[in-house]
Parts: structure tokens; C-alpha cells; sequence
């Protein structure tokens, strides 16, 4: 039997395995927030000591980079292409990983990164997620409009 298949005949995750995966990845889309400013920090900082840039008076360069739109793509930009490059290649985030839960298409195969987009701006930053409490297959908001479902993986 190949692992597609075997992985077709898993159960749904419930609301706190998912929840428990959740927290795990806030933690991580923190820590790539974190980085992605660092990034936009020097590249401000090396904008204007080149001579490039020029800040208002009075104008830290935190102050200055939280007001650009560039940096609010690369921030937010680096967490979706976290979730995507995830979800479409392994089915698995970290949080995922260690609440052993997968993303998968209903015969078990990986999802599409369209389906990973449609997912991810559909779960209301996790809210969607608490759809899992009244519905009989725990399917949440997400899955349903991704088609796709979260399933638990077995210990090995």
C-alpha cells in the first residue's frame, strides 16, 4: 500500500491537537517576523549610511521602516511563504510536526499551493479553527473553502 493511500485513511484532528499546533507556529511566524525585520533594519541602516536614503529629523529607523510598504510585504510576505512552501510540500508546519497533524487533499495526496492560499486566507488567522467544535467530522472553516482536511498522524 503506498503511504498516498495510507495516509487517505487517517481521522480528523480535533480542536486541541489543532490548537496546540497553532500556538507552536505564532511562536514560529514571531521568530520569522523578528528576522524579517532585522533584515529591514539593515537594509535601512545601509540605505542611509551609503547615502541613499535620508531620514526626517527626529526619525529612528524603526520608526521609519514600520511606515513602508515594503516592509510590511516583506514581513507578512515571508509568513504566508512559510505556511504555503509547508502545507504544499509536506502537509506539515513545525506546529504541525510536533502535534503530529498533516494538511492533505481527501485521497491523502499534498495540497495545491492555490488550495494552500485559499486556506490560509480563509482561516481568519486561526479562527476558523473553532468550526471544529460543532462539526461532526471536525472540519474547519479552512478545509472546507481549501478542500482539504487536517488529519492525525499515528505514533510510530
Amino acid at each position: 500500500m503506498s503511504q498516498v493511500s495510507s495516509f487517505a485513511q487517517l481521522p480528523s484532528a480535533g480542536f486541541f491537537r489543532r490548537l496546540g499546533a497553532y500556538i507552536y507556529d505564532a511562536v514560529m511566524a514571531i521568530a520569522i517576523a523578528m528576522v524579517a525585520t532585522m533584515i529591514g533594519l539593515a537594509m535601512v541602516a545601509l540605505s542611509t549610511s551609503m547615502g541613499w536614503t535620508i531620514l526626517p529629523e527626529g526619525i529612528e529607523h524603526a520608526n521609519y521602516l514600520v511606515s513602508q510598504i515594503w516592509f510590511q510585504g516583506l514581513m507578512w510576505g515571508s509568513i504566508i511563504l512559510f505556511y504555503i512552501w509547508f502545507w504544499h510540500n509536506s502537509g506539515q508546519t513545525i506546529g504541525m510536526r510536533a502535534w503530529r497533524l498533516r494538511v492533505q487533499n481527501k485521497d491523502g495526496s499534498n495540497i495545491s499551493y492555490s488550495q494552500a492560499l485559499i486556506r490560509l486566507f480563509t482561516s481568519a488567522l486561526g479562527l476558523g479553527n473553532l468550526m471544529v467544535i460543532v462539526t461532526k467530522d471536525n472540519t474547519a472553516f479552512q478545509d472546507m473553502w481549501g478542500q482539504c482536511k487536517v488529519v492525525t498522524l499515528p505514533k510510530k
